[in-house]
C-alpha cells in the first residue's frame, strides 16, 4: 500500500489514533479544558475533526490531524504513516528505507527558496493592508515579503512573509500574517511562526528579531510587525520587530548601537512592560556599546494604536555608567 492510501485510510479514524497517542479528543465545536499538546495554553485548543481529518484549532496554530502529529511527536511523517499502519491493521509491500534527512533544514531551505522568488511589499496588497493601518513607508522594508498565494485550513489567501534572524544571522523563523486582499484573512489564528532551526538551538539563542531596516547608532525595538513600522513612522527610529514578548526580553543591542528605545506594549496583562524592563536590564549590564535605553509605552493598547488614535506614551531613560579610564 502506497503514501496516498494511508493519508486516505486514516480519514474518519482521528478519535482513534488520538487515543493511541495520547492526545486529546474530539470536541467538535467546544475547547478542550485541558492544555494545548502544542503551547500548553488552557482552554484554547479544540479538535472538531472537519470531514473526519482530525482537524484542530488553537490560538497557536491550526491544521489537520497529519500537523498536529508532526508538531507533537516530533516523527517524520514516514514513522508516523508506519505505526499508523500498524494501528489500523493496513498492510503494504516493505521498501528500502531512505537515509533520514533533517525536516527542519529541509523546510528552511524550501522557506529560503520560496521567500527569494516572491516580490517586496511596494504595490502589493499587503501595502494597502498596512495603510489601512495608518502605516505608509517610503523606503523599502526588509525581510518581509508578499506572498501572492498563501494555502490555509480554509482555501487559500495571501500572506506577509516576514525573516527573523538572530545575533549570527542565522534564519530562526518564519512569520505570516494572513491577509485577505488588504485586509486580515478571517481564520481564528491570523498570524504564525514556523521555527526554521532545531529546538535544542532555538533555546539558547539571543536577539532573534526581524530586521526590517538597517542598524543605527539609535536602534527601536518592538513586538509586532505594525508596532515597529508604526514606531519607525512616528519617530522616524529603525526599529525591528521581535514578534513577541520573550524574544523582546532576551533582546542584545549588536555592535555600534549607542540608543536601544523599547516600544512596549501597554497590555493588561503587563507583559509586553515586563519584558521591555527585562530587555532594558540586560542591555545596560551587558559588555555592549549601549550608553542608553529608554523603555517607551502608550496610554493605551500599542504604538499602532497610538498612530491610528492620537493617543500619548510615557517614557523612562536609563544612563549606563561611564566606564573608568586609566
Amino acid at each position: 500500500m502506497n503514501r496516498i492510501k494511508t493519508t486516505e485510510a486514516v480519514i474518519g479514524h482521528w478519535p482513534e489514533i488520538f487515543s493511541y497517542y495520547k492526545l486529546p479528543p474530539v470536541t467538535g465545536n467546544k475547547h478542550f479544558k485541558g492544555k494545548c499538546p502544542i503551547c500548553k495554553q488552557k482552554g484554547k485548543f479544540r479538535i472538531d475533526d472537519r470531514d473526519g481529518r482530525g482537524t484542530f484549532i488553537c490560538t497557536c496554530n491550526a491544521g489537520d490531524g497529519w500537523a498536529l502529529l508532526r508538531l507533537t511527536q516530533g516523527k517524520e511523517f514516514k514513522v508516523l504513516a508506519d505505526e499508523i499502519d500498524q494501528l489500523l491493521g493496513l498492510h503494504r509491500d516493505k521498501v528500502t528505507p531512505k537515509p533520514k534527512v533533517s525536516t527542519v533544514a529541509d523546510n528552511r531551505q524550501k522557506i529560503i527558496t520560496l521567500y527569494s522568488r516572491m516580490p517586496e511589499l511596494k504595490g502589493t496588497s499587503a501595502e494597502k493592508y498596512l495603510q489601512s493601518r495608518g502605516i505608509y513607508s517610503n523606503q523599502p522594508i526588509e525581510q518581509i515579503r508578499f506572498c501572492k498565494k498563501q494555502p490555509t485550513y480554509q482555501g487559500d489567501y495571501q500572506a506577509m512573509w516576514a525573516l527573523a534572524t538572530d545575533s549570527r544571522g542565522q534564519l530562526c523563523y518564519l512569520h505570516r500574517t494572513y491577509l485577505d486582499a488588504d485586509r486580515k484573512a478571517p481564520l481564528d489564528v491570523t498570524k504564525k511562526m514556523m521555527s526554521l532551526q532545531e529546538d535544542s538551538y532555538l533555546a539558547h539563542t539571543e536577539s532573534v528579531a526581524i530586521r526590517m531596516f538597517p542598524v543605527a547608532s539609535t536602534l527601536g525595538i518592538a513586538e509586532g510587525i505594525e508596532t515597529a513600522l508604526s514606531c519607525k513612522q512616528i519617530y522616524g527610529v529603525n526599529t525591528w520587530s521581535t514578534m513577541n514578548a520573550g524574544h523582546m526580553a532576551k533582546f542584545l543591542a549588536p555592535r555600534g548601537v549607542k540608543h536601544l528605545i523599547i516600544f512596549a506594549d501597554n497590555d493588561w496583562s503587563a507583559t509586553g512592560e515586563a519584558a521591555a524592563y527585562a530587555c532594558a536590564t540586560k542591555n545596560l549590564k551587558a559588555n555592549n556599546d549601549i550608553e542608553r535605553v529608554s523603555v517607551r509605552w502608550p496610554d493605551l493598547g500599542d504604538f499602532n494604536d497610538l498612530l491610528q488614535n492620537g493617543d500619548q506614551a510615557r517614557e523612562r531613560e536609563f544612563m549606563k555608567p561611564q566606564r573608568e579610564t586609566a
